[in-house]
């Protein structure tokens, strides 16, 4: 039933929780993981130095690919092996595209638990993501 499963992290604790869920879910199901994190853009106004620069999209990226690394820590310790993939770009619909190319059975992720009202005004990846994902969402808090 769920033979392929999608954990979007963004390195907060509750989407660590998410990975847990996951890999208690394939250990018992024996369910593939894909583990995706979006870097954002970075917004740049200006920058004198095209050196200093490119150091700043270095550490920026490194930092990313960091969070993805201490999944696969996580999976490892638990003698699971997980496959993880950096995305750019707007997370909400780098998921949601990316969910739909591959054809997930399920999506497991963190909610930050904002409140209705800033939930309306903000929006939220996990609440776009339940509302427009083309299979089954959980939503860890």
């Amino acid at each position: 039933m769920f033979t392929n499963i999608l954990i979007p992290i963004d390195g907060s604790d509750n989407s660590y929780r998410a990975l847990d869920a996951a890999l208690l879910l394939s250990e018992k199901l024996g369910s593939n993981i894909t583990v995706i994190h979006v870097m954002e853009e970075v917004p740049i106004t200006h920058i004198g130095s095209e050196k200093m620069l490119n150091e700043l999209l270095e550490a920026y990226k490194k930092e990313n690919q960091d969070i993805l690394l201490k999944c696969t820590d996580i999976a490892n310790q638990k003698g699971l092996t997980i496959k993880t993939f950096l995305l750019q770009g707007n997370p909400a619909p780098a998921i949601l595209d990316y969910n739909k190319k591959e054809k997930f059975d399920l999506v497991i992720m963190g909610s930050r638990g904002l409140g209705k009202f800033k939930e309306l005004i903000l929006g939220s990846v996990s609440s776009k993501i339940m509302h427009h994902s083309p299979c089954a969402v959980l939503l860890i808090r």
